[in-house]
């Protein structure tokens, strides 16, 4: 009776076990997978515009997972006949320096490229702690009076060519350990049936950088980013 009894305990013992891991091991794994992926987010990353006249804004953030970056390029597409860029701030904090011959803020043709940068030995490497950080500010006017779907779309290869998005680890050559496209961000007009809003971003919520209210884009101008400082106005229409 005692060994049959050890027995029944043991196989208890193995059954809650597995059960564990069943619920517990992918929640494990995938935040395994987020900390080592480094990415480039716009957030939010879609809405709805409720005062076309209010505009938007829209926050980059970047993550280098497990690595350090000595640059980080970001390049977005939208359509000038649409929207405007109105204001664009970087986080001066991350890099060392901001290459004027790797940006550019063209209305015309409705490009958005931004580069930070630190040379080997010249300073520290970028690497996120703990959540992204806020890489650059775009606020946009719209200037089409049609009820359309309004993207941000990124440029991506996977290369380091000029006018592609990238984020390089130092080394002979540069690597980049962006090997994904970034998700879009898309608006409309009208009534919101979903968010996309993930998770790990609800702090912005709370801090007052941009709240997505009940399916509604609402833009706020604090005078600072979060968890590091030095913001700098590029342009300022």
């Amino acid at each position: 009776m005692v060994i049959f009894s050890k027995m029944i305990v043991k196989k208890k013992i193995q059954i809650i076990f597995i059960i564990f891991n069943i619920l517990f091991y992918p929640l494990f794994f995938s935040s395994a997978i987020m900390a080592s992926s480094p990415s480039f987010s716009p957030y939010p990353v879609s809405g709805i515009i409720k005062n076309r006249e209010s505009g938007f804004t829209v926050d980059i953030l970047i993550d280098s997972g497990e690595y350090e970056l000595n640059k980080a390029r970001m390049v977005l597409n939208f359509d000038p006949r649409l929207v405007q860029l109105t204001k664009a701030s970087r986080n001066n904090s991350l890099f060392a320096q901001w290459p004027a011959d790797e940006s550019t803020l063209d209305n015309t043709n409705g490009v958005v490229m931004l580069t930070g940068f630190t040379q080997s030995g010249s300073g520290d490497m970028y690497k996120t702690s703990g959540d992204p950080d806020v890489f650059a500010r775009l606020e946009f006017e719209v200037i089409t009076e049609e009820d359309t779907q309004i993207v941000l779309e990124w440029e991506f290869t996977g290369g380091d060519d000029l006018f592609q998005t990238v984020l390089l680890t130092d080394g002979s050559p540069p690597y980049n350990v962006l090997t994904t496209r970034p998700q879009n961000a898309e608006f409309r007009f009208g009534v919101l049936s979903q968010t996309a809003i993930e998770s790990k971003h609800i702090p912005f919520i709370l801090g007052g950088f941009l709240m997505l209210t009940a399916g509604i884009v609402i833009t706020s101008k604090p005078g600072t980013v979060r968890k590091k400082f030095g913001t700098v106005v590029l342009y300022e229409k």
